[in-house]
């Protein structure tokens, strides 16, 4: 109304910064002087909700299009993760001395229009010391050679690399001057001496906005240009729904939560809104275990023939107890019980519209998204996921597989389930163990993208009674949305930024080693995927502050919020910096040294300044550093977390061997893999210790039966001739 006019076409947000509204020019000479005080500069949480209120104004009609000033790569990024409506416009300062490279390679390919203020530099007040850009003499030069004055060279470069150009002027010969910079162009050789004048010197400088305060890293909870969380929304029918996909070959799965789903009775209304249509007449086959069957076999079976479908049930084997003291299918994730089940289909009756359901944890998952791709050349998939770990990790992506007898996972592939259903209350009847191993894995995304999923997490497990929160329906109802919600777009862009791989993977490189070591005979106790996941994340963020990634508290922070989970924070007492490293060798993320993700802040992962990566190479001296920390926590704390369960000393197990201090470099360090003694080339034995004895001998066969004890047992120890343990994957080294 003040201005006269309907709408204003562009709406900026001149800096990333809010000040009180008490805050006010107190002189306008020499570019003005302010009276303020600054409440946030720079703050993620902040801009987005500045901006949400800006893009109000366009749903009112009264602005066309919106804008941003002074925001650098990450600020830019962020908010476009954020945003409803992309900002048009980024007005930056622009000019030789302060070209400005990747902001504007990013700007452009983000559709963000660079804008350049001050393109001429400083032309009347300036602060004393300042340089006269126009005065440069390859800027003179390159004027005399074009016949042009010095101020349209600078404001065509400028123009000639894509951005538009605000110059000053109230002379009206000066303004027609400068809008002459259209019709000619400078040559790839004037462009590329005034390209050379850059010198990130910046004409304008403000108090309320310091452009130099950067973070030895940058910190994000997702990368620039992807959403940080995928919104799901409750439809008519009750059911909350969200997805993920990938662009390219076809890979797109619906998600549907709602409690009390597995109920016969809501099974019997809800089971057309749990197939595709095409599936309803044809016949449908679920795939379950013998512990799961035992609960939910017959319920589920008896629901689904209610609602009028074809439905028959296959029931793969599963171990009511293995030597971690729980249930596990693990050992059945086999071609052998893939065929069992594969035959008993063909014979009971299937065609191309048939479904494959699947009933359980991530094997059961895994299992029937191999056969469904399989028979017929891929029917349709359906997980209902009856374990956290399924629910949180192992149902959520396209990957499909099964183990080998020379390996883990090495059949399968990319089959996306048409849907997920989740059923929160299933959650409720794990063991605590089961269902913080899940949990552990869903508080990964938050660590590393979401403080606010991370106190949905473990706020209610601090504060309340651990036993019934983990058999609080609505509690785990909450962390299923939360984590699915943050999960989603690292699946839908997964293959744009590595930043998609080193999250899920966060904490797993030591993980994975501290888990197949528990494994790995009776000297230790057996330790579940997500606990070792737990301690894996703990030694991880104690290597993000070797490296002056993160600060102690952000360290505090991970061994405080795992531990109050009731996961376990350290390496267990049975083993040793060596005894994990070497184990880490066989990570398939290992070459040289361990590729990690890690945590800038307790939410927001780093990214690698040397490159538009997330991974950091982690060295040995390091590892060893990050993991005696651990321990050194640990030998002061009399216990792990508050899950004493996974720790407690075994009657039937051995006491476990003292292990002596790891010396950095032995396994990749000529001069350490000398005898102490007589100076000699060492023995694999004087390296990896007495206690676990190379095989120097091993026929193909014998390999063979040690790879499938191994599968058999989820570990790397075997019984070698004599009867002593050795260790698979060296074995298989050595013969190699």
């Amino acid at each position: 109304e003040d201005l006269g006019l309907d709408y204003v076409d562009c709406y900026m947000m001149h800096w990333p910064t809010r000040m009180t509204k008490e805050s006010r020019v107190v002189n306008e000479a020499e570019g003005g002087k302010w009276e303020f005080d600054v409440v946030w500069s720079g703050d993620r949480k902040g801009i987005a909700e500045s901006y949400a209120a800006m893009e109000r104004l366009v749903d009112l009609g009264l602005v066309r299009s919106l804008g941003v000033s002074n925001f650098d790569i990450r600020l830019l990024g962020d908010l476009l993760a954020d945003c409803r409506i992309p900002p048009l416009t980024n007005e930056v300062e622009l000019h030789p001395y302060l070209a400005q490279f990747d902001l504007v390679e990013y700007c452009q390919k983000m559709n963000v229009h660079p804008v350049a203020y001050s393109p001429l530099g400083k032309m009347g007040y300036k602060s004393p010391g300042q340089p006269d850009l126009l005065s440069d003499p390859v800027i003179q030069c390159i004027a005399e050679e074009t016949g042009k004055t010095p101020a349209q060279v600078v404001l065509r470069w400028n123009v000639q690399r894509g951005a538009s150009v605000i110059p000053k002027s109230l002379t009206p010969s000066r303004i027609a001057s400068n809008y002459d910079v259209l019709d000619w162009t400078l040559t790839a050789s004037q462009t590329a001496r005034l390209d050379g004048l850059d010198s990130d010197f910046r004409f304008v400088r403000v108090d309320w906005f310091d452009f130099d305060v950067k973070p030895p890293v940058s910190v994000n909870t997702t990368p620039p240009g992807q959403a940080l969380i995928k919104h799901g929304e409750v439809d008519e029918h009750g059911f909350y729904r969200n997805n993920f996909g990938r662009a390219g070959k076809h890979l797109h799965t619906e998600v549907i939560i709602k409690r009390g789903l597995l109920e016969p009775e809501d099974l019997a209304a809800n089971a057309k809104f749990l197939l595709p249509e095409k599936c309803l007449n044809a016949p449908i086959h679920i795939i379950t275990d013998t512990v799961v069957d035992k609960i939910y076999g017959e319920q589920v079976l008896e629901g689904l023939r209610a609602a009028g479908l074809n439905v028959h049930k296959a029931v793969m084997r599963s171990d009511e107890g293995d030597e971690s003291g729980e249930s596990s299918t693990e050992h059945h994730k086999t071609m052998g019980e893939l065929m069992a089940c594969a035959d008993l289909i063909l014979e009971r009756g299937i065609n191309k519209n048939s479904c494959i359901i699947s009933l359980g944890g991530g094997v059961v998952n895994n299992l029937a998204g191999v056969l469904a791709g399989m028979l017929y050349r891929g029917v349709s998939l359906v997980h209902l996921p009856t374990t956290t770990m399924s629910t949180f990790d192992a149902a959520l992506d396209f990957k499909q597989a099964v183990n080998h007898p020379l390996g883990k996972n090495l059949l399968g592939s990319y089959y996306p389930a048409s849907l997920i259903a989740i059923d929160p209350n299933a959650l409720a009847t794990l063991s605590e163990r089961h269902c913080l191993n899940g949990i552990a894995e869903a508080l990964k995304h938050g660590l590393t993208q979401s403080k606010e999923l991370t106190d949905t997490i473990v706020e209610p497990l601090r504060h309340g009674d651990l036993h019934k929160v983990l058999r609080d329906g609505a509690y785990l109802e909450s962390i299923c949305k939360a984590a699915l919600e943050i999960k989603a777009p690292t699946l839908d862009d997964y293959e744009k930024t590595d930043f998609n791989e080193f999250c899920p993977q966060y904490g797993h490189a030591v993980g994975h080693a501290v888990e197949h070591t528990s494994w790995s005979g009776p000297a230790h106790s057996p330790l579940l995927h997500g606990e070792a996941v737990a301690v894996g994340m703990c030694v991880s963020a104690e290597v993000a502050l070797l490296k002056g990634i993160c600060t102690q508290k952000v360290v505090d922070e991970h061994y405080d919020t795992i531990g109050a989970t009731g996961l376990p924070c350290y390496v267990p007492a049975s083993m040793n910096a060596e005894t994990v490293i070497r184990q880490m060798r066989f990570d398939k993320h290992t070459l040289k040294n361990p590729a990690m993700g890690l945590c800038a802040e307790l939410g927001g992962m780093a990214m690698n300044p040397e490159g538009d990566t997330y991974s950091f190479e982690v060295n040995e001296e390091e590892l060893v550093a990050a993991l005696e920390a651990n321990v050194g926590r640990r030998d002061a704390d009399a216990t792990c977390g508050k899950c004493n369960t996974v720790f407690a000393p075994s009657k039937t197990k051995e006491a476990a061997p003292k292990v002596p201090p790891f010396q950095a470099g032995a396994l990749n360090n000529p001069k350490a893999s000398k005898s102490p003694k007589s100076g000699s080339p060492r023995r694999p034995e004087d390296i990896l210790g007495p206690a676990l004895p190379f095989v120097r001998e091993v026929d193909l066969e014998k390999l063979r039966e040690y790879r499938r004890d191994y599968l058999r047992h989820r570990c790397g120890a075997a019984r070698g001739a004599r009867g002593e343990i050795v260790d698979i994957a060296a074995t298989g080294a050595m013969a190699a």
